[in-house]
């Protein structure tokens, strides 16, 4: 990332704040949190070398070591041999280092690719999961119920559907232009590009629609029938069965409490 302040300064600063590190606690740092971000060390003792790294802090440590070591690997593959024909000295030139900027760009643009993709990965896999229990909702309302309660709950959710998508978090929204409700085909979330989507607007979204409809379905048929509903079209047995995908997902605990009617 680009830093305003002289680079110099800043890595006289991190060496030294090391340096500190080591004589007044006997070991060198792994990681601190300073200016909103995170910053990671490694060192490299045979070329007597200290690289550090500077990402955001919902960054995981590991991840940012994970990476540095990679850009520590590279860069003594092409250095190391200077070093050694140096006698491992260095007469503070930065200017043959510039072209390994390079590199580090690449590696981050590579990261950045499976990222997207890992990303998209994970969001498919939610969206499956609200899918299928969409699809289990549909059959409770569509086979165990007669005509009156149904189109009673499928015309109060119509209405309350219309509402979520003007509310001021949601209107408008180009992620959820292709996200459908109708009384005669009920959910279509197959069409969401989930590449330009925001995760967290269309989690919250589809949690929001859930709720509406399980409450919907209690105030119309009562809490006992609805969960003798729950149990008999398995949606119980699909959260215990996904439950530590759900974990892995963040979307255990919304589950667990709405279906239970907690």
């Amino acid at each position: 990332m680009k830093f305003s302040t002289d680079e110099d300064i800043i890595s006289g600063f991190l060496t030294a704040f090391n340096q500190f590190s080591e004589v007044q606690f006997q070991q060198s740092l792994e990681s601190i949190e300073m200016g909103g971000l995170r910053w990671v060390y490694t060192m490299e003792p045979s070329y007597n070398l200290l690289f550090v790294a500077a990402e955001n802090k919902n960054i995981k440590t590991e991840m940012i070591l994970g990476r540095l070591e990679a850009i520590k690997k590279a860069f003594i593959e092409e250095y190391g041999s200077l070093f050694k024909k140096r006698g491992d000295s260095w007469d503070g030139n930065v200017k043959i280092f510039l072209p390994f900027a390079n590199v580090i760009e690449d590696y981050y643009n590579q990261w950045g690719e499976v990222e997207t993709l890992t990303q998209v990965a994970n969001l498919y896999d939610i969206l499956r999961i609200f899918q299928q229990i969409l699809i289990k909702l549909r059959n409770i309302v569509s086979t165990r119920m007669y005509s009156k309660s149904r189109n009673n709950i499928l015309n109060k959710f119509e209405d309350a559907y219309n509402s979520l998508l003007q509310r001021k978090k949601f209107r408008n929204r180009p992620e959820l232009k292709n996200v459908t409700f109708s009384k005669e085909t009920w959910f279509n979330l197959v069409d969401i590009d989930l590449v330009k989507c925001d995760k967290e607007i269309l989690i919250d979204y589809l949690k929001a629609v859930f709720r509406i409809l399980i409450t919907i379905l209690v105030d119309i048929k009562g809490k006992n029938l609805c969960l003798k509903y729950f149990n008999e079209e398995k949606i119980y047995v699909y959260i215990y069965n996904n439950l530590k995908f759900l974990q892995d997902l963040n979307l255990d605990l919304f589950f667990l409490e709405l279906f239970f009617l907690i």
